[in-house]
């Protein structure tokens, strides 16, 4: 296992560095007056990765990040893909206007509504009262 062990050196800074331990970390006298361990992971931008050796190095790549040379795969947390899915519902509304024989449509891009009449153009968030209606029914 790889930990994280922090400790003060002689001036009373702290410092840190990542070592290897079977099991638990055991850790002596002669560490300054604070001691720390913790278990460290390494982390990859990719949710696919590897461990290599080049050049007598252990590297993580595709991030190519030098790691301790006993690192091992369980000690490397990844980026594991977000699927977000959005339910497939009615795309497209009509209203018919109050004032005149218009009809204005409300349509769903993805999570985004725009609508066809004029007031969603004046409104300062381009919400006008068919967007908000059909936010209302949607419960967003």
């Amino acid at each position: 296992m790889i930990w994280q062990f922090t400790n003060t050196n002689k001036y009373g800074n702290l410092r840190s560095r990542i070592v290897h331990s079977e099991g638990a970390l055991k850790v002596g006298q002669g560490f300054g007056s604070f001691q720390g361990a913790k278990r460290f992971y390494y982390e990859s931008r990719s949710p696919y990765f590897a461990l290599i050796e080049i050049r007598g190095k252990k590297m993580l790549v595709p991030d190519w990040l030098e790691v301790h040379p006993q690192t091992t795969i369980s000690d490397i947390k990844h980026n594991a893909p977000v699927v977000v899915e959005v339910p497939v519902q009615k795309s497209e509304w009509t209203f018919k206007s109050e004032s005149s024989d218009s009809v204005y449509r409300v349509r769903q891009n993805g999570l985004k509504l725009t609508c066809t009449c004029l007031g969603s153009w004046r409104a300062f968030d381009r919400r006008c009262k068919h967007i908000k209606s059909i936010e209302k029914e949607l419960g967003v």
